[in-house]
């Protein structure tokens, strides 16, 4: 939820109080990278961050799904 929506945030609690959602409040206070300059050696080919969907913009929030499970790593035999 975006921070300070709270009728928004009050109505959806309330018409999810059935379903098994978690809603939590978007907690940044603000944007997280302060300039677009460089730090060293970046080794991202791309940006990984993406355009919001269009609910964050026009109703306050995002809805996010669980991250599925991922296998473990194998881990590297050592050689003698």
């Amino acid at each position: 939820m975006r921070r300070g929506a709270l009728r928004r945030f009050d109505k959806l609690k309330s018409a999810t109080a059935e379903m098994p959602v978690k809603l939590t409040w978007d907690r940044r206070l603000s944007e997280r990278r302060a300039s677009g300059n460089a730090v060293g050696e970046d080794r991202r080919q791309t940006d990984r961050r993406k355009k919001p969907p269009f609910t964050w913009n026009t109703a306050d929030f995002v809805v996010v799904k669980p991250a599925g499970r991922q296998a473990p790593r194998s881990k590297k035999s050592k050689r003698s």
